[in-house]
């Protein structure tokens, strides 16, 4: 999870502003977040009401497995105040004031940390990206570059909601 250099994240913010649909945007956003912070998964998640739904998965091993499964964001309170304030959060396993809905729910995923951040469209919460980490907790440095790329995935996303005129 170490952060790339800058070029890396500079090109995947290229990539991503060259998509042509949402499910490509996802597709590629979800593959830059596991390169550009070298982790080994990511899954975004698009928020229905209290309901949150894995709509694109990516990783480095494996295949993944849970598409199209759903969350009651009321069940994980550390989600919830992601999707309410849109501001990111980490969570490691061995912390001992980590959340335990998410630490509960990384044992079964295999991962011991996890960097939650939102995807925003039109002033409200669209979606949410779960980077997933093993062996260490999420750095300050690690959000920022997250953060640099949500802000590009929001930004495209906004372009390819409006409808054409």
């Amino acid at each position: 999870m170490s952060v790339d250099p800058p070029e890396r994240v500079r090109a995947a913010a290229e990539q991503l502003r060259a998509t042509g649909s949402v499910a490509e945007l996802l597709g590629v956003s979800a593959r830059a977040f596991v390169e550009v912070l070298d982790a080994p998964a990511c899954t975004i998640s698009r928020v229905i009401g209290d309901l949150l739904v894995d709509l694109v998965q990516h990783q480095r091993a494996g295949k993944p497995d849970r598409l199209g499964h759903g969350y009651l964001i009321s069940d994980y309170p550390l989600t919830r105040t992601v999707i309410e304030t849109r501001e990111p959060r980490s969570v490691y396993a061995p912390d001992p004031d980590a959340d335990p809905a998410e630490t509960s729910l990384l044992r079964e995923l295999g991962f011991d940390s996890l960097l939650m951040l939102p995807i925003e469209a039109d002033d409200a919460a669209w979606g949410l990206v779960e980077v997933y980490g093993s062996g260490r907790p999420f750095e300050v440095a690690d959000v920022e570059v997250a953060q640099r790329l949500v802000a590009e995935v929001d930004g495209v996303l906004q372009q390819l909601a409006r409808p054409a005129r």
